[in-house]
């Protein structure tokens, strides 16, 4: 399992009538924190030069603590692969607290430009396979 860190500072236009972070910005947190991972990793390159494009095809929330305006926020993520399907795991936590706010787990897929599904290029794999504990 490979192993990822981004971190972000929230942004006014990202809260809800409330003053916390809006339930769907988290989502986008964890996109974020996904697109970081490929880039980190070298699957993003991978994956592009193939004509590949990552699916998201399920994704699951728990929202656990609150994150307010110009907190730091901290996005550990976990990526493994088995079966052709790549699955995540982040863990977004307010730096200052060390709480995790919210928990995001998915499943996602590659397709072409034709909108098909494809196996996840050996290279890209590759770059999943063995243990990863550097935060980078």
């Amino acid at each position: 399992m490979k192993k990822s860190s981004y971190t972000l500072t929230v942004r006014g236009y990202e809260l809800d009538s409330f003053g916390h972070v809006n339930n769907a910005v988290y989502l986008q947190y964890a996109e974020a924190a996904l697109w970081n991972f490929m880039n980190v990793h070298g699957m993003l390159k991978i994956i592009m030069g193939e004509g590949l494009f990552p699916v998201i095809m399920e994704s699951k929330q728990r929202y656990m603590h609150e994150l307010k305006i110009l907190d730091e926020v901290r996005i550990d993520t976990e990526v493994s692969c088995s079966c052709g399907i790549v699955s995540y795991k982040h863990n977004i936590i307010n730096s200052s607290t060390g709480l995790v706010s919210c928990k995001v787990t998915g499943k996602l897929t590659f397709v072409n430009k034709d909108r098909m599904i494809c196996d996840i290029p050996e290279a890209a794999r590759a770059c999943l396979d063995g243990e990863d504990n550097d935060d980078k």
